[in-house]
């Protein structure tokens, strides 16, 4: 297993890969490069349990062309087995009209052939607290 400083680089890596396809409003590739085919997503609020690229397709490029930015920080990581890990992180997020807010998420990390990949998602408004 890796050890959690390395899984920490890791998974700050894609997080990087995230925020800069954000920024360039990139969802496409936001899910391609970051949810596997199997990826689950919703939150509070949301009427659904996204699934699947098509679904998580349509969620992201709402939620991208709502913004112009966001910054995820990593707020706590456990490694679970070889290959899975979650996170809990904290969003900050820049609004088109340059309002900033918060968010918080739980990701489930699984290691695949393309790289780790988040396979469950699950949002709220907030921070995670210290």
């Amino acid at each position: 297993m890796l050890q959690l400083n390395e899984l920490n680089v890791a998974l700050r890596e894609r997080l990087d890969v995230l925020e800069t396809l954000w920024k360039q409003k990139d969802a496409s590739a936001i899910v391609h490069q970051l949810y596997s085919d199997e990826t689950e997503i919703t939150g509070a609020g949301a009427s659904q349990l996204y699934f699947g690229s098509s679904a998580i397709g349509d969620l992201v490029a709402a939620l991208v062309g709502d913004t112009r930015s966001a910054s995820i920080r990593i707020d706590r990581l456990r490694a679970l087995a070889p290959g899975v890990a979650y996170t809990w992180v904290t969003w900050e997020v820049l609004s088109n009209a340059a309002e900033t807010f918060n968010m918080k998420s739980l990701f489930v990390w699984k290691l695949e052939s393309q790289g780790w990949r988040i396979v469950a998602d699950m949002y709220a408004d907030g921070v995670i607290p210290n």
